[in-house]
């Protein structure tokens, strides 16, 4: 009997209007591979709980620019050896729009690989709260863990929060975490101008380049 509980498509609340909220719990069972592409642009909340099983990988991705105030809330438990997560944004704040990630992950198995890349460039008068929090169990014995969070700030009022947390309770893992925030350099704007491009486009390439590294998933929204 197939116990997948994810919804398709077509049962899933997203709606095409702003403001609308996306929500999906799901068990991602042994074997499985599911990854989401979500367009954050049309949700003012963002709700995923997950159970991810042995030899399973999930990878939930959030894209776009904040069309309102909004929520990002994953929370993520790893309860089958050799599952792999991988939860990243890729997002735009402008005008005077709120924006709060948060990413709990609690693994409680072996061998598993957990990857959190939250990349935010704030406009305007702007500001986001990124947390990520990752909790390992005592009897885990093996597994990796590598958290970052990435900022730009583009407006003289924006503002972007990084609360990374690491619960290790086994030094049997490797965990590590970087958070850069900072506004585009005076080195690669002066560059820019050098070869005759403008501020405010040298500042939308600039952060460009940090919200669509190489490798980027195509763009599937849902």
């Amino acid at each position: 009997m197939n116990k997948f509980k994810e919804k398709p498509l077509s049962e899933s609340p997203i709606g095409a209007l702003p403001t609308s909220d996306f929500v999906l719990d799901i068990d991602v069972l042994s074997g499985m591979s599911v990854s989401h592409r979500i367009d954050v642009g049309l949700h003012s909340s963002i709700s995923i709980a997950a159970r991810v099983h042995a030899n399973a990988s999930l990878s939930i991705f959030v894209i776009g620019d904040v069309a309102s105030d909004c929520v990002i809330d994953r929370a993520i438990s790893v309860i089958g050896d050799s599952a792999s997560i991988e939860l990243s944004s890729s997002i735009r704040t402008k005008g005077n729009t709120r924006c709060a990630i948060s990413d709990d992950v609690d693994i409680a198995a072996n061998d598993s690989r957990c990857v959190i890349d939250n990349r935010v460039v704030a406009h305007d008068a702007s500001r986001a709260v990124i947390r990520e929090r990752v909790v390992v169990h005592q009897s885990v014995n093996s597994g990796s863990i590598a958290t970052t969070i990435r900022g730009m700030l583009i407006g003289e009022s924006a503002s972007i929060r990084a609360i990374p947390e690491l619960d290790i309770a086994t030094n049997m893992v490797s965990a590590k975490h970087a958070v850069s925030i900072a506004r585009p350099s005076a080195l690669a704007l002066a560059y820019c101008a050098s070869r005759g491009i403008d501020r405010e486009n040298a500042m939308t390439m600039i952060a460009d380049g940090l919200l669509c590294p190489a490798g980027s998933m195509t763009d599937t929204k849902l």
